[in-house]
């Protein structure tokens, strides 16, 4: 009788021995069939504890009872106004709420070298000092100057968490499944924002801010309780550094004793770096990144984060309680948890969209979507009708929520190899939370200044975005950084 191995060409093929030095050929009908071990939904999972604290940390002063402008400017400050610092001055409350965008800007930007350097999940637990720090220094503060250096603190973590989180994702996952898993970080940032505008309801008090302050260390405690037993290191980060048997082993973890060598076929390249040199730092890791191969994906990296931030979707946060004020929603908590609740949905039918219609076109539609959105919601100021408004605004939210929100932090880390990923991928979200920097400190006078006009930039800006995004954004659903890679050598030529 013919043997399990001999009937089962999959099987067969996967067991067949190899030689360490050896790259097995990539079988993209076996990847298919593989399915992941707990571990690796696991890891994920209890890494999002992160990203999380972004979402929270971006969301947590957006009350207007903290820092009305007329009511802390007011002499002698009402009762029950201006909660947080009171009779702070716009300035300061500016810098307080953007101090946390320039620690994000600090935390991306040198995450991808710590990464390298340190590996995914060791970076992840020294970040849980950084969530720690942030808190306690926001929480005790009776001062708007130290409360914005602990916003700093908070937004290096936060920094970190969203520059490293795609490429942990992205090398954890079977190709197959990187753009479902991969919305994961988007989905856990939408519910971080969430969750504020929930509590404002019960914390709108001199105190209850505190409380908001201190609550990422709860999350900082559950990562460093069940990371050790839950999460696994990056096998891509250990075969960079020549840890191949190491690499190994967690693969079994991850998919299985029988799938080690299929996924070597799918982590591994010819053109991998010699494991000898791999041992070494990354200097020459984060120079390569810069080299010519790799300029076009670095540039479509920066555009997909500069249209995800300047698309005017923090505008639209920061302007949607005078809509819905409007519209006759007196009260901005309820606008709030509104917008926030909607922004959090469409994420999750990413995945399957991009299945079906691929990331580039998801992408090209959500631009030309909020594109459209933006200009009806610049024709509703105009007449003064403020339920088309609303609705207007909440397609925007939509349009944006399932595409360009999740999908620029899978994408970027799908452009790149892994020898290069973690840098790559710090230096196009450092560009995000910089863009971030610029909307946030920019918007609200552009707002003064073109009134209703205020989102015409941002229609030029989609235009722009969509038109520089036909030319540069590849197709990367279901394909390896090498297929990329080969379709941005081919646009060279």
């Amino acid at each position: 009788m013919p043997s399990e191995a001999q009937t089962d060409p999959v099987y067969s093929e996967v067991t067949t021995p190899k030689g360490d030095e050896g790259v097995p050929l990539y079988d993209e009908a076996a990847e298919r069939n593989i399915k992941p071990n707990w571990i690796l939904y696991s890891s994920l999972l209890v890494a999002l504890l992160q990203p999380f604290q972004s979402g929270w940390s971006s969301s947590q002063t957006n009350l207007s009872q903290y820092s009305n402008t007329d009511e802390c400017n007011a002499r002698p400050v009402a009762p029950d106004t201006c909660l947080m610092f009171s009779g702070h001055s716009k300035l300061e409350w500016t810098f307080a709420v953007n101090a946390w965008i320039f620690g994000g800007m600090i935390g991306s930007l040198f995450c991808g070298h710590f990464s390298d350097l340190w590996g995914r999940k060791k970076l992840l637990f020294v970040n849980c000092i950084f969530m720690t720090a942030g808190a306690a220094i926001q929480t005790p503060v009776s001062n708007v100057w130290a409360f914005a250096f602990g916003r700093m603190v908070a937004g290096i973590a936060s920094g970190t968490a969203t520059g490293t989180l795609g490429a942990y994702t992205n090398e954890l996952s079977p190709p197959h499944l990187r753009n479902m898993l991969g919305m994961g970080l988007q989905i856990s940032v939408t519910i971080g924002i969430l969750f504020p505008a929930i509590c404002f309801f019960f914390a709108n008090t001199s105190s209850g801010w505190r409380y908001l302050a201190a609550f990422p260390v709860v999350l900082a405690v559950l990562f460093l309780l069940l990371a050790p037993s839950c999460c696994v290191e990056s096998p891509a980060w250990l075969l960079m550094k020549g840890r191949r048997e190491e690499a190994k082993q967690v693969i079994t973890r991850l998919y299985g004793e029988e799938n080690v060598y299929l996924a070597l076929s799918w982590l591994e390249t010819p053109n991998k770096p010699d494991p000898e040199q791999a041992l070494g730092n990354t200097t020459g890791q984060e120079e390569s990144l810069f080299a010519p191969k790799y300029r076009l994906a670095l540039a479509t990296a920066v555009l997909l984060s500069c249209t995800q931030q300047l698309s005017g979707i923090n505008a639209v946060f920061y302007y949607s309680n005078s809509i819905f004020e409007d519209a006759g929603i007196s009260d901005p908590r309820v606008g709030t948890l509104i917008i926030d609740f909607v922004n959090i949905w469409p994420a999750f039918s990413t995945g399957f969209l991009a299945k079906r219609f691929g990331n580039r076109n998801l992408i090209l539609w959500g631009i030309t979507g909020m594109f459209v959105m933006a200009v009806l919601m610049t024709v509703a100021f105009i007449v003064d009708v403020a339920a088309l408004s609303v609705v207007f605004m909440a397609f925007y939210v939509i349009a944006f929520g399932a595409t360009l929100g999740p999908l620029v932090w899978v994408i970027t880390a799908d452009l790149f190899p892994d020898s290069v990923r973690a840098t790559a991928t710090s230096i196009g979200i450092g560009v995000n939370w910089l863009c971030n920097l610029i909307v946030g400190v920019a918007y609200p006078y552009i707002a003064d200044a073109f009134d209703d006009y205020s989102y015409a930039p941002f229609v030029v800006l989609l235009a722009i975005f969509y038109m520089l995004s036909l030319k540069l954004v590849p197709e990367t659903y279901g394909k390896s950084a090498e297929e990329v890679q080969r379709e941005f050598q081919r646009n060279r030529q």
